[in-house]
């Protein structure tokens, strides 16, 4: 019988330090990364990690049974560019690699953490916005996109308020996907023609200054929208 996984978890229960990331010892090289904070299966990041065998891929997830069916499924790919984390991404981004070797991130699909006492455990938050935009060089960017309204509205201020970065697409509009590679509920949503939205953030400068200080958002659309 397939082991049930649950959709939702805790980040803070993954306490594992990935970081200063050997990537000779990982990859045996050391190539331009990317990195997908909370990549679930993984799905993603294979293809990626297909289509661009010059760049290797890193992926947080805190789901333990999520990440050993993912390692399992890279090594039946034969995937030598790509290694899964069981890992809270927040605690491991300062200090993972020296600035500049990160050239993307990825947030995608993220738990709306809907209720208000999980709030803090959103994946995208102004500090995990300022680490990103340390660690990237300039040009780097941050790819993201929800399902859910009201939080791609959050995730979006919380970017556009770090000044390093700069937003290359409309605000918050269902536009195509700018990258070929797919997740697979990103698939389940374009398959039933459901909205996605998405955001594309490029580095412009050196971040400098306070952290900004922004509240969470309400985002469950029964209560905002209705």
């Amino acid at each position: 019988m397939a082991r049930r996984i649950r959709r939702h978890a805790n980040p803070f229960h993954a306490t594992n330090q990935v970081g200063p990331l050997d990537r000779m010892a990982v990859f045996g090289r050391e190539a331009p990364l990317e990195v997908d904070i909370g990549c679930g299966g993984a799905g993603f990041l294979f293809e990626r990690a297909k289509n661009h065998p010059e760049v290797d891929f890193v992926g947080f997830e805190v789901r333990l049974p999520v990440v050993q069916e993912a390692m399992a499924r890279r090594d039946r790919l034969g995937l030598k560019n790509v290694v899964i984390y069981y890992a809270n991404a927040h605690e491991n981004l300062q200090g993972l690699v020296p600035p500049g070797v990160i050239r993307a991130f990825y947030v995608q699909f993220p738990d709306p953490c809907f209720k208000k006492r999980h709030h803090k455990r959103r994946m995208l938050k102004p500090v995990v916005v300022r680490r990103m935009a340390e660690l990237l060089p300039m040009g780097g960017y941050v790819y993201a996109q929800s399902d859910v309204k009201p939080l791609a509205e959050e995730m979006y201020e919380f970017l556009a308020a770090e000044a390093a970065l700069k937003s290359t697409l409309d605000p918050i509009l269902t536009v195509p996907s700018p990258i070929d590679e797919r997740t697979e509920w990103e698939r389940h949503h374009e398959k039933n023609e459901e909205p996605i939205y998405r955001m594309w953030f490029e580095k412009v400068a050196e971040p400098s200054g306070p952290i900004p200080e922004l509240e969470f958002r309400d985002t469950n659309p029964r209560r905002v929208e209705g």
